[in-house]
């Protein structure tokens, strides 16, 4: 007989618990007939998991939830050219809290927890989690919000880092609308701080030194009605980067730009501009293009299209030293949804992207040599995803496929897939 109480045998009750309780809670949805809307537990509008409940206390709605994460064969755990096959899986309770006040005014709270679980490769296991809080407040043409969040995480910096990092990020936001007529005025100041372990490094980089940042940001905004279903944009940026543990990649970045929000057949904003960046200490400076997009259609009754676009800039973990330490990133994704049966739905999807350093880069090879020169990388990303609805729970099996070619460094050439099963909630 097994001894639950061993750390195995107390992982695996806590994986059968958790499924149980995902699935009960995706059971009792189903049986409710007209559920009553649930509030917003954070800014971005949805819950931190699957609820398995909800229940008041007074003024105060409180929502448990349960968040199973990928249950997955990855053939690429570790992202190295030499792969290594690995079953993954995450699972977390969370908790939303919500209390409105005062007609205009509401507070939300809310806090997860996630395990990650690696079968072959235990030096990859462990917990991850994070929480916020966020004050809303909103009346007849001006809204508001006061929102800061604190996370624990565990997984690539970027696409050009090939390597899990633990990291913590804290983050406020402000940000007010005011409605004058045609004209919407909006401006936004953000401050996030993202700080790395300790001792992480990878292919020569001091991973600790150069991705622990502080950045500050202001974007004013304005938007103008041209139609019942469009608006024209103008934006402004100001980001200043700053390295606690390596001043001399200081850099800040100024931004201008138009674009346009559509909500008719095609819904979404496409913003273009340019952005200067500059190393704060001077000489070192940068101009590029900018764009911005996302786009959905409807295209009839089963199928909807969605379409993205990012052309921007990342802070780059190898720059050389006196350079701008950023790389451009260029990413194109589509995406096709289509709806089989009510219940039954296939999601279609790919993903272009290409890195390029905007300086020299200092790598170590895999034969343990020294290199220097630019980066150039091309990744192509292809998945699909069936999914079933039980109530407002979906219970999608899924594969998707990574292939990287690097033109400069043939050792950052990847290639991995994955094929599992993921659990998602959809208030829809």
């Amino acid at each position: 007989m097994p001894n639950w109480f061993t750390l195995e045998g107390m992982r695996v009750v806590a994986a059968a618990i958790g499924v149980f309780f995902a699935l009960m809670g995706a059971r009792s949805q189903a049986q409710d007939s007209a559920p009553a809307p649930a509030p917003s537990p954070n800014p971005e509008g949805g819950h931190s998991g699957a609820p398995l409940g909800q229940f008041t206390a007074g003024p105060v709605i409180i929502t448990p939830t349960f968040r199973i994460g990928n249950l997955a064969v990855d053939t690429n755990v570790q992202y190295q050219r030499q792969r290594r096959a690995d079953f993954v899986g995450s699972a977390g309770p969370g908790l939303d809290i919500a209390l409105p006040f005062r007609d205009h005014w509401k507070l939300d709270l809310w806090g997860t927890s996630q395990y990650f679980y690696f079968h072959r490769t235990r030096e990859l296991r462990r917990w991850t989690g994070g929480g916020g809080v966020a004050l809303l407040w909103a009346t007849t043409g001006t809204r508001a919000s006061l929102s800061t969040t604190a996370n624990r995480d565990f997984s690539r910096p970027s696409i050009e880092v090939d390597a899990r990092v633990v990291s913590t990020q804290n983050n406020a936001i402000a940000s007010i609308e005011r409605d004058l007529g045609r004209l919407t005025l909006v401006a936004r100041a953000a401050f996030n701080r993202n700080k790395l372990d300790d001792g992480q490094a990878f292919r020569g980089a001091d991973l600790t030194a150069a991705l622990t940042t502080n950045r500050f940001g202001a974007t004013p905004e304005l938007r103008y009605r041209l139609t019942p279903l469009s608006s024209l944009l103008i934006e402004g940026g100001y980001e200043a980067t700053r390295f606690p543990n390596a001043a001399l990649r200081n850099f800040h970045q100024e931004s201008v730009g138009l674009g346009v929000l559509t909500t008719g057949f095609f819904k979404g904003q496409v913003t273009a501009g340019i952005r200067r960046n500059t190393l704060a200490g001077g000489g070192t400076s940068k101009n590029q293009l900018y764009l911005r997009g996302t786009l959905s259609q409807q295209l009839g009754r089963r199928l909807n299209l969605r379409e993205s676009y990012t052309q921007e800039s990342s802070v780059s973990a190898f720059a050389a030293e006196g350079g701008l330490p950023t790389f451009e990133r260029r990413s194109l994704t589509v995406d096709l949804g289509i709806g089989i049966t009510g219940r039954i739905d296939l999601r279609l999807g790919g993903t272009y992207e290409t890195i390029k350093s905007d300086g020299l880069v200092d790598v170590i090879l895999d034969d343990g040599t020294k290199a220097i020169g630019l980066r150039d990388d091309v990744a192509y990303i292809g998945r699909a995803d069936l999914g079933i609805r039980l109530g407002r729970a979906r219970l999608g099996l899924f594969t998707s496929y990574t292939t990287r070619e690097s033109l400069f460094f043939s050792d950052f050439g990847i290639d991995g897939l994955q094929a599992g099963a993921r659990v998602e909630y959809s208030p829809r």
